[in-house]
């Protein structure tokens, strides 16, 4: 493909973009990620965002089906958080989203201890009603495991797809080096989560009923800081998820690690209290940090790569490649407990 039509704008956006009474030329591409491609479209404070999906592959989760489902739950339990839906169009595979007008959070912008309460405050909004959730969200979160184990073994399955052949001399000696420590890493964490199991101190599973529903992947990479607030975007991997892994994900993002003794989202969790839920939650935490580490590395699966590459602006491998390597290094400088631990 070339550069001039990599950078031409899907048909369904011009497409919308038309019915929306629009030019084309006003299409502008957001940052979007390897499965989907996102436009605004409209001048002034006529501005509108297209959001359009992969193909729906047989047995893959529904990424359009989930994210419609929870812009239309969230309008109604938690107004002013999401934007607002507009349309979903299923044969184009896009939604038409309200747009919001604001700044993304940065080095420079950080959230603010207001902006956490705001995203404490989102979540208990979508989990204070568990009868209407169960009506509207009908859909798993992505990797949305009841147990420690399935999310060990959905990470070994990550794992064993990142390998070192295809880099370039530069940055592979690092990179064997950081998939040798993460291999040993997963290994430790798995032995000391199936002996905390074996000696019951810790549960392996959660009961579906105690799930709540997730935006999953939240943290405020997928926010933007406005006069009203903070908006929170991006949904395709919501739904009913493990109350843990969302608590340890939104501390764990690596764009916006937020320090603290505990996730701000734990206090939230039925019997917090206890021993074993403390335990189960510290177990989650190792595991989900591994797992971002392993998705940061994912430069070293070749196909996932290929794919990275077709999307990125930076289309130099060895750049690319040094840039994702820095990103873990700083990554362990700031969570160095669990990586040494």
């Amino acid at each position: 493909m070339s550069s001039e039509a990599k950078h031409q704008p899907p048909e369904f956006a011009k497409h919308w973009a038309k019915e929306l009474g629009s030019s084309e030329k006003s299409l502008v591409q957001l940052q979007g990620g390897i499965n989907n491609r996102v436009f605004r479209c409209g001048e002034a404070h006529n501005q509108w965002v297209i959001k359009g999906y992969s193909p729906l592959e047989p047995d893959q989760r529904d990424r359009m089906q989930a994210e419609v489902d929870f812009l239309r739950y969230s309008a109604e339990v938690a107004p002013g958080f999401t934007p607002g839906l507009i349309h979903a169009d299923p044969d184009r595979r896009c939604v038409i989203l309200e747009y919001i007008s604001g700044t993304p959070f940065s080095e420079v912008i950080k959230p603010s201890q207001e902006a956490i309460d705001d995203a404490v405050n989102f979540i208990q909004l979508l989990n204070a009603d568990s009868k209407a959730g169960k009506k509207s969200i009908l859909i798993d979160a992505a990797d949305g495991f009841l147990s420690l184990s399935d999310h060990l073994i959905n990470l070994y399955a990550r794992v064993a797809l990142l390998e070192c052949d295809h880099l370039h001399a530069t940055v592979k000696p690092k990179a064997v080096q950081l998939l040798a420590q993460l291999r040993n890493q997963l290994d430790q964490t798995k032995d000391l989560t199936n002996q905390l199991i074996d000696q019951g101190l810790i549960s392996d599973s959660i009961m579906p009923e105690d799930r709540w529903i997730s935006p999953s992947d939240f943290g405020f990479h997928n926010s933007i800081h406005t006069t009203n607030g903070v908006k929170f975007i991006d949904f395709e991997f919501s739904g009913w998820d493990d109350p843990l892994k969302t608590a340890t994900d939104f501390v764990l993002q690596p764009h916006f690690s937020i320090i603290s003794s505990e996730s701000p989202l734990f206090f939230l969790v039925i019997d917090k209290d206890k021993p074993s839920v403390r335990k189960r939650y510290a177990v989650m935490h190792k595991i989900m940090f591994l797992k971002w580490i392993s998705i940061i590395l994912g430069v070293l699966n070749p196909l996932r790569f290929s794919k990275i590459l077709e999307i990125s602006t930076n289309s130099k491998k060895t750049s690319l490649l040094e840039q994702q390597i820095e990103r873990v290094e700083k990554y362990l400088c700031v969570h160095k407990d669990y990586w040494s631990g």
